[in-house]
């Protein structure tokens, strides 16, 4: 089985490397890195797995090819990642879609997922069940639509001896991108709370606008985007005290996380911005034997482990999560207790192994053990089962969103 799998369609100037990611040497984006791993677990287990990107990049291992010179006849199945449909066109041509798995790791709309289905896409693979159950009120919902769940980075482990921290104080790593869309307005808010309640405990930041888009213009932090910088970060910073002023880490490479994560008492990620479709951030963190702090919201009620204590505040505000910090810092060793488990949870459910198993079953179309949930959890599924089963669902969206009912239309003038 000859398997192309197409990473994102912009170019990230940092990756040049492909062993680099693989070893931990180069940052980059969940969506990316999981590509890249996926290929690597593919490869290993005997199939034949080529990359291709939108610009050149180095690799001894798994064969690199630019987008634009991927011959479509000479692959058995392409893996592509969600960027590469528009809801109307495949970057590869729409020839390719009887043979194409939609990797569909951030939100898609309604409309975008039933225009694939109806232009021949082969499978929508999503990678938590909370993004899956958003596509439910699709006719197609059950017999091609699959979940397939990202791996952690294999560096990210507990550390052999406890670690030497740069302070006394226990610090809370905030990891994700410096913008509006990964929480980071609410974490100055949580922070700002912490520091009036005079927590004793210190902020580090890992992250920065540029593993997304390098062409941004940076601020004066120099991890964000300069509008954002001088809205959000600029005034926040000033209103803080010396004692809680935060460290600006950047962007780090996975070896360079892993050794700030050893260093950290606690994570927190994505704190109220878009629910997270799925958290390679969290996922890596608790790998390291490390508690998540953020909201009980999206896929992260999924990659979360809180089986010893409750990390995740299910009511919308900085607040709530601030107070479960705080109440993390009277329990220590309870929130340390969390930590191993959560690192046991994440290595039995997030392994390559399991991973590469159930992408083999996929390709394989045979049957996979992370099937679709068959009955609603939730309001919602209701909502979107009753619209399926009376085939209403497009008809109800199409009348919704403005975004759905331009790709039926676009996508209607476009079929013969």
């Amino acid at each position: 089985m000859k398997i192309l799998i197409a990473l994102l369609k912009k170019a990230n100037k940092s990756i040049t490397s492909i062993d680099d990611v693989l070893q931990g040497k180069t940052g980059c984006s969940g969506t990316t890195g999981s590509a890249i791993r996926l290929a690597e677990f593919l490869f290993d287990a005997g199939l034949e797995v080529y990359l291709s990107s939108p610009s050149k990049v180095s690799s001894n291992k798994i064969p690199c090819i630019l987008h634009e010179d991927v011959e479509i006849e000479k692959f058995d199945k392409l893996i592509i990642l969600h960027k590469h449909w528009d809801g109307i066109e495949l970057s590869f041509g729409n020839e390719a879609l009887p043979k194409t798995y939609l990797w569909a790791q951030n939100h898609i709309t309604l409309a975008s997922a039933y225009n694939f289905f109806r232009a021949g896409g082969k499978m929508i693979v999503c990678p938590s069940y909370y993004h899956a159950n958003i596509s439910r009120a699709l006719p197609q919902w059950r017999s091609r639509l699959a979940v397939a769940y990202n791996s952690y980075c294999p560096i990210f482990c507990p550390p052999i001896s406890k670690a030497v921290t740069d302070s006394d104080k226990p610090k809370l790593l905030f990891i994700g991108a410096v913008s509006k869309i990964k929480g980071f307005v609410e974490l100055t808010r949580i922070w700002s709370y912490l520091a009036k309640q005079k927590a004793n405990i210190s902020l580090a930041i890992a992250g920065s606008i540029t593993i997304h888009n390098t062409q941004e213009r940076l601020g004066a932090t120099g991890v964000a985007e300069e509008a954002f910088d001088l809205k959000y970060i600029q005034p926040w910073l000033k209103s803080l005290s010396s004692d809680y002023q935060p460290e600006f880490l950047g962007s780090l490479s996975p070896l360079q996380l892993r050794d700030q994560l050893y260093k950290s008492w606690a994570v927190i990620v994505n704190p109220g911005g878009v629910p997270e479709t799925f958290c390679v951030s969290a996922v890596d963190a608790q790998a390291c034997d490390k508690t998540v702090f953020s909201l009980k919201d999206g896929a992260l009620e999924e990659t979360v482990y809180q089986g010893n204590f409750q990390s995740l505040a299910k009511e919308k505000s900085p607040e709530a999560i601030a107070k479960l910090i705080i109440r993390g810092l009277e329990n220590k060793n309870i929130v340390e207790e969390n930590g191993k488990l959560a690192g046991k949870f994440v290595r039995s459910k997030f392994d390559s192994e399991r991973i590469c198993e159930n992408w083999i079953s996929l390709l394989s179309e045979k049957t996979t053990k992370l099937s679709v949930p068959y009955f609603p959890t939730n309001t919602r599924d209701v909502i979107c089962d009753l619209t399926r089963m009376t085939n209403t669902s497009i008809v109800i969206n199409k009348f919704r969103k403005a975004e759905d009912r331009e790709l039926l239309e676009r996508f209607n003038m476009r079929s013969p």
